[in-house]
């Protein structure tokens, strides 16, 4: 065999979670796989692995490092861990004990990886008894899977009677719901993002550039403890109208009149914080006060809005109905070319997680979610193109409670009324 099975005797010496945490997880995962009507679950992208099994390793981005997980239904089987051999180090995060290692084929950086993989999974459903079960993995568009498709395909065939199907009915209900460990990462995210926005606006001076603004706010998040800045978008002045790829770019500099739009976050212990804000170097003209406010008093809408049994959808329109009453049209306006009818999106070890505040979307709030709200208004009637030449709008994190709403991003850590110099 191309692989071997052994039983961790010190699991989590470094955990990712509290045992309980864990064991709270694998319930709720089991209890949804009950309602789905699913055997087990094939876990392949990242986060999916992370959030069942706390196990993370530098090496997800090598695309020929896989490292996935099954989840059988029955508590009567043990959760396992797929690793490539030389993985003990990965799996020193985890409370999982069963731990299958699979060997790396001689040509390894040659196309040949995945035989192992295929083999040793093979096996273990079969050991398992569920060579004719209902089997989940990532099937749907809201998942990246954490394996090739030529993988996945040899491994569907290696097991012909498996019906396979998506694991998001059953992920999306349970990682939506935030623990109070999830909230305190969550918090803290929150927190040293909010740091970082505030200490590079104030850092501007005529003449930076936006790599430098973008320096000033990554460097302040990493030392207040924050890791991860994979999604930083910013954009300083009309000219990047033509641009719409939100890289900060050295060559475009600050100067008086310049429209500034920071949006994205760091990660804290693997959870994610994605805030807006918009700022004008200089005064700003009447003009666009007047929009950034219909902007600002669109999102405070959309928060306003947010208590448990709400629904989805009655967030984006109490957002809507504000910018309709200024006599302007939905902000989709001119994203609708895209079928881009949201505002939002909830957030957690992924930086968008479902379900989405989208205009349709009648499922309802629930407590310990977090969400991010963020309506934007197109001054001109709505280009199809992220700019800060047409575009208004913010974004904050926002905790669902028993009663209400908590804001995360306070304006007692990063005001919403940015205007320097």
């Amino acid at each position: 065999m191309n692989f071997f099975i052994s039983e961790q005797d010190n699991p989590a010496l470094f955990p990712d979670s509290s045992k309980e945490e864990h064991l709270r997880r694998i319930s709720r995962l089991r209890e949804e796989m009950e309602r789905c009507d699913i055997d087990g679950m094939f876990l392949t992208q990242e986060t999916n692995v992370r959030y069942a099994t706390g196990m993370m390793d530098v090496a997800w981005p090598i695309q020929s490092y896989f490292y996935t997980a099954f989840i059988p239904r029955s508590s009567e089987y043990p959760v396992a861990i797929f690793v490539p051999n030389g993985g003990q180090i990965q799996t020193q995060a985890t409370w999982v004990k069963t731990i299958v290692r699979w060997n790396f084929p001689v040509g390894f950086y040659m196309g040949k990886v995945g035989e192992s993989l295929i083999e040793s999974f093979s096996f273990w459903i079969n050991k398992l008894g569920l060579k004719n079960s209902r089997i989940a993995t990532e099937m749907s568009a809201h998942f990246r899977i954490g394996i090739s498709v030529e993988i996945l395909d040899k491994m569907r065939a290696s097991l012909p009677d498996i019906k396979w199907t998506d694991c998001g009915p059953v992920m999306w209900p349970v990682r939506s719901i935030k623990s109070d460990e999830e909230i305190k990462r969550l918090r803290q995210s929150t927190k040293i993002t909010c740091a970082g926005i505030k200490a590079g606006f104030e850092s501007i001076k005529e003449g930076s550039s936006e790599r430098d603004l973008a320096n000033a706010i990554s460097s302040t998040m990493h030392s207040e403890g924050g890791s991860d800045i994979k999604f930083l978008s910013l954009y300083a002045g009309p000219e990047r109208a033509l641009w719409g790829d939100g890289a900060p770019r050295r060559e475009m500099k600050i100067k008086k009149g310049s429209l500034i739009q920071f949006d994205g976050g760091c990660t804290y212990d693997g959870y994610y914080t994605d805030i807006k804000r918009f700022a004008c170097f200089g005064e700003p003209t009447q003009e666009q006060y007047r929009f950034y406010a219909i902007a600002r008093s669109s999102e405070q809408a959309a928060i306003d809005a947010v208590v448990p049994g709400a629904t989805y959808g009655e967030i984006y329109e109490a957002s809507q109905q504000v910018i309709r009453d200024s006599g302007y049209p939905e902000f989709v306006t001119g994203a609708q070319s895209m079928n881009w009818t949201s505002i939002g999106h909830n957030i957690g070890l992924d930086i968008h997680e479902l379900p989405g505040i989208s205009k349709d979307n009648k499922e309802t709030l629930k407590p310990n979610q977090v969400i991010c709200i963020e309506p934007f208004f197109y001054q001109d009637g709505g280009f199809p193109i992220w700019t800060v030449s047409n575009k208004y709008g913010l974004e904050d994190q926002i905790l669902v409670t028993e009663t209400g709403h908590e804001i995360l991003s306070p304006d007692e850590f990063i005001s919403r009324d940015i205007w320097i110099g």
